[in-house]
């Protein structure tokens, strides 16, 4: 009980100042939950728009002229992993280039195949041959062109440059295509390679001759979020607990008394110099009233004597001889022991 009593006592004492600090506590709670609820927060959202994808490939083909027991004569091959000079001496390339197609869109499609003599990493010879340069403008999303190359002509030549160079070097092929563009927003440009080889009865394009662009324009807008619940009722709630706080502090105050709630604080911690009991009045008896409880355990203390406490008249007293020095939360109980 000693805690409950220091606390009570606490409240007692500083009831005014708790109820101020409470009540406008409690009341900037409230104004802030209703502050969050009717405010909502706003956020910055980042969208992309008039998103625009051009995308250029090249493809090949080829026809088999030739006998053989891979293929039909006559049968077109496509897009295969490598080709044979003895079945299709003579291979297409297709190229594709795809762009909005809600607006008229200007494109040039340029391939080149360029040879390149290499020794020690550094070309002693180089050659380009342009195999189609167009430009269009085309509002249908699409833009195509192809051309043939004689794959047997060229393997000759090729071997004709190793003859002339006494196999010093090595001789490269590459395919490049390059595609610029222009629409109503946007230009650009896209560039691809791939190694064009050609060994033995064999040829092939050493990966894909292809690629992408996306544009788009980044614009920012702000968005309204919803009131967050958890926000708004948990400021509301603890306003309201501490208005309550408010209320039972006030209570506390009205009902307690501090003097009573002082001795029982002091009654718990010099419990072990209390005893209970009862004594009578005697006349003889000099009555000595002591202020406080712990004043009259300090009376015990130096006399060597116990507190007695009679909890049917709530008095305390310390009989000292002819002398009892007592004290009382309740001068009408005093009085009556005393037979006042």
């Amino acid at each position: 009980m000693a805690l409950e009593d220091r606390i009570e006592l606490f409240v007692t004492r500083q009831a005014r100042p708790l109820v101020a600090l409470f009540a406008v506590v409690g009341l900037l709670c409230l104004v802030g939950a209703g502050y969050v609820f009717f405010t909502p927060s706003t956020q910055t959202v980042t969208d992309e728009v008039n998103v625009q994808t051009i995308e250029s490939s090249v493809e090949t083909s080829a026809v088999a002229t030739g006998e053989s027991s891979l293929y039909d004569q006559g049968e077109t091959l496509e897009n295969k992993s490598a080709y044979f000079t003895q079945i299709a001496p003579v291979v297409s390339f297709h190229v594709n280039t795809t762009v909005p197609s809600d607006q008229p869109v200007l494109v040039t499609q340029r391939l080149t195949m360029e040879t390149v003599g290499v020794r020690d990493g550094d070309p002693f010879y180089r050659s380009t041959r342009t195999l189609i340069e167009d430009q269009q403008r085309v509002s249908d999303g699409r833009v195509a062109a192809a051309q043939s190359i004689n794959v047997t002509a060229m393997r000759d030549e090729l071997e004709t440059k190793r003859s002339e160079t006494d196999g010093l070097g090595r001789f490269q092929v590459t395919l490049t295509l390059d595609v610029t563009y222009q629409t109503d927003s946007y230009e650009g440009t896209i560039t691809t390679s791939a190694p064009f080889v050609i060994s033995g009865q064999a040829y092939y394009l050493d990966g894909a001759v292809s690629d992408s662009k996306t544009h788009s324009t980044t614009v920012t807008r702000r968005v309204q979020e919803p009131s967050d619940p958890l926000e708004y009722s948990g400021l509301a709630f603890l306003g309201f607990v501490l208005l309550g706080l408010c209320g039972l502090i006030i209570r506390t105050e009205d009902n307690s008394d501090p003097e009573v709630l002082r001795t029982e604080i002091s009654h718990s911690r010099h419990d072990e110099w209390i005893s209970r009991g009862e004594f009578p009045t005697e006349s003889e008896k000099q009555y000595i009233s002591i202020r406080t409880l712990e004043d009259l355990v300090d009376v015990a203390i130096d006399t060597n004597r116990r507190v007695i406490y009679d909890p049917d008249i709530d008095i305390y007293a310390v009989i000292d001889g002819t002398e009892i020095y007592y004290y009382s939360t309740d001068d009408l109980h005093a009085h009556t022991w005393l037979n006042l």
